[in-house]
């Protein structure tokens, strides 16, 4: 392993969704590259926690206001580090390395006395962890790998005695479907950016629309009449975009007389964001999670390339945008595409990973999923990809907590 994968294995972090039944997210797990949480310490001058020295994260941000789950070291769970942290800011995960030692038992009885929930991963790898389940109040199966009869058993009893069950490691959603049929009822996984199969070979037309008002609103060179007229021709689109406007958050001295006026008020890279929001989230049925996945790769891609010097910033977020369009649609990436008037360059990036943008893209996913070995793009420094990542994931849930009501 080279030193520069070790470097950003120290700095790195990454969220995963916790989904329940009805797909909606529930809390989020923190991923740290360089592993389990061993110190947690407050900075001072920002207020913001310092994971393992090197991490700084405000927990409320990048949460989006939900519970964090953190994946801890004996070591954590002995010392005084919880209770800086505080029980209503995080779920504490014990994985490997956790054991029943007297030190770790007296830990989890005072940490449980004081309302921290605690959570137990992977039973089978760990099968230390079994003696610890009365102190559990939820466990993580990793489910792409088969469970056994004793630790179904195990499962079935405590799911009895009110013990939650996630479904771990769900990578399709045929798998989704089987976890929620063995009776789990909170998942985690990757499904989220795998179509359903591929039930068609072309999207209906409607949704392509849908997706090249998107692309047109990308276009640079697009003033506030072309983007006015574009929101103008969905009746729906207008309500909600002037309803967002309309907000306290603008403190109006007067009403809007047009969409012209409104995108003059927040501006043409705020109104496009919103709208892009708006349109992907309406396309179909899935979690409203995947548009934000969109948007926070979008964000990356079109920060890194301006870190790369690149001219064409915007083609950089339009590729992170489409990058989900297999998941989104359920059809083929170079189907959807192709109905789209997209240029050779965006369309290599996302169905092969082609060129410079391919490969920046390659590198945001990677980085996205906790893969910390592939998560890394040429000219671009592991702490710019960790910023970059923290600042779009906080700017999107701003964003979208705006327009989620509208």
């Amino acid at each position: 392993m080279s030193a520069r994968i070790d470097s950003a294995r120290n700095s790195s972090f990454t969220r995963r969704p916790v989904f329940s039944k009805t797909l909606d997210v529930i809390a989020y797990e923190l991923v740290l590259g360089d592993g389990p949480v061993t110190s947690v310490a407050v900075d001072p001058a920002t207020g913001k926690l310092v994971l393992n020295d090197v991490v700084h994260l405000d927990f409320g941000e990048i949460g989006d206001g939900k519970l964090v789950q953190l994946t801890v070291k004996p070591s954590f769970l002995e010392s005084e580090l919880p209770t800086q942290l505080g029980a209503a800011n995080a779920t504490l995960v014990l994985g490997p390395g956790v054991d029943d030692s007297p030190s770790v038992v007296s830990s989890l009885e005072y940490l449980h006395a004081i309302g921290y929930r605690i959570w137990l991963d992977d039973l089978a790898a760990n099968p230390a962890l079994r003696h610890l389940a009365r102190f559990a109040h939820g466990i993580k199966v990793n489910f792409s790998h088969e469970i056994s009869p004793s630790l179904e058993k195990q499962l079935g009893i405590m799911k009895s005695a009110g013990t939650e069950l996630i479904a771990d490691r769900i990578e399709s959603y045929d798998e989704l479907r089987g976890a929620t049929h063995h009776g789990f009822t909170k998942f985690q996984g990757t499904f989220l950016s795998r179509p359903d199969a591929f039930r068609k070979t072309r999207a209906p037309a409607a949704q392509i629309a849908a997706l090249e008002l998107i692309t047109l609103l990308q276009d640079p060179e697009a003033d506030i009449n072309d983007i006015a007229d574009v929101i103008r021709r969905d009746v729906s689109l207008s309500y909600r975009i002037l309803k967002v406007v309309n907000s306290a958050q603008y403190s109006l001295q007067r009403p809007l007389g047009s969409i012209e006026e409104a995108v003059m008020l927040v501006g043409t890279k705020q109104i496009v964001e919103w709208v892009g929001m708006m349109s992907m989230s309406g396309l179909n049925d899935k979690p409203s999670e995947l548009t934000r996945v969109a948007m926070v790769r979008a964000r990356v891609c079109e920060t890194l390339a301006e870190r790369l010097g690149r001219q064409d910033t915007q083609r950089f977020h339009v590729a992170g945008l489409f990058s989900v369009i297999e998941a989104l649609l359920d059809v083929p990436a170079d189907k959807a595409l192709q109905d789209l008037p997209l240029s050779t360059e965006i369309v290599d990036a996302i169905v092969s990973c082609g060129g410079t943008m391919g490969e920046v893209l390659q590198g945001v996913v990677a980085y996205e999923e906790g893969d910390w070995e592939r998560a890394h793009i040429i000219g671009v420094t592991d702490d710019a990809l960790a910023s970059a990542f923290e600042t779009a994931t906080i700017e999107t849930d701003r964003a979208w907590s705006r327009i989620s009501g509208a």
